[in-house]
């Protein structure tokens, strides 16, 4: 494995919708993959939010609070996740509001808030770390308490080790939650949401041909976009090199997902599964 990395990391200015009005929470329970009820006041879930195919439109943080539900997103995923937003909010009693002046940070790699946060900000912990969402005045201060910063190359292997998928590399909008090992983003008893119908037929009959699954490979890190599989439809989507050994997250289908089944790679290399990407579960529409 990997060092892993140490520190509060900077994420720069939160990117998101403020959701505010009687029936925000009951309206935002339909229009993503997670149980908000469970986020405390002052805490996160994170979901997946779906179109009607059961397709990622984006993955975000749903910030509870007793006012509000503040929604973050990644630059990349901005526009998309409000377009999508907008196209759904029809009867419901409340609205989307710009949101400013707020700051995401992440602290690496400890579960617990950092005694100079406040007390009435629970943070939400992340497989990649603790996540804050504080006003810019607050941030600015911690940021200047902690002086210590993870390195962006250590978080990246870190990421890679462990399995949590990213946008733009195991995640694009032809990927399914069950498909990219987000099951942890969705909850079974909560109730229908958009795209809920797809994911329930992939969970319940296994409707599911390929799954993001961590691999390992001797010698040098095979680039990302490299094929893989029987007749080479696989793909590697992200790579990392951790001495003699590189750590892989890629794409097979899913007769290939059990630890230490051999993956034949383009470079006539073999590389082998080491599990699922990070708290996915065996079962949740993977075919084992």
């Amino acid at each position: 494995m990997p060092q892993p990395p140490v520190g509060l990391e900077d994420l720069g200015p939160a990117l998101g919708v403020r959701v505010v009005g009687p029936d925000r929470e009951k309206w935002l329970q339909g229009m993503q993959s997670n149980d908000l009820a469970a986020a405390p006041y002052g805490g996160a879930i994170a979901g997946a939010f779906l179109n009607g195919k059961g397709r990622l439109v984006a993955i975000g943080l749903l910030w509870r609070t007793r006012d509000e539900v503040i929604v973050t997103t990644g630059p990349d995923r901005l526009d998309a996740l409000r377009a999508h937003l907008d196209k759904l909010l029809i009867m419901e009693d409340c609205e989307l509001q710009e949101l400013v002046g707020l700051r995401r940070l992440r602290y690496w790699p400890s579960e617990v808030p950092p005694r100079s946060v406040p007390e009435h900000i629970a943070g939400s912990a992340q497989p990649l770390g603790l996540e804050l969402l504080l006003p810019e005045a607050e941030a600015q201060s911690l940021l200047e308490a902690i002086q210590e910063r993870p390195r962006p190359d250590l978080a990246e292997a870190w990421r890679i080790a462990i399995g949590v998928p990213k946008w733009g590399a195991e995640l694009d909008e032809e990927a399914t939650p069950i498909e990219a090992g987000l099951d942890p983003l969705v909850s079974f008893s909560k109730g229908c949401y958009v795209g809920q119908e797809v994911v329930a037929m992939a969970t319940y009959r296994g409707r599911v041909a390929w799954n993001l699954v961590r691999l390992q490979i001797a010698g040098a890190a095979p680039a990302p976009g490299s094929r893989l599989g029987t007749g080479a439809k696989g793909r590697i989507t992200s790579a990392t090199q951790v001495g003699g050994t590189a750590l892989l997250l890629g794409y097979v289908h899913r007769e290939l997902i059990v630890p230490a089944s051999a993956v034949p790679l383009e470079d006539g290399r073999t590389a082998q599964v080491l599990g699922l990407p990070y708290g996915s579960q065996p079962g949740a529409g993977v075919c084992a």
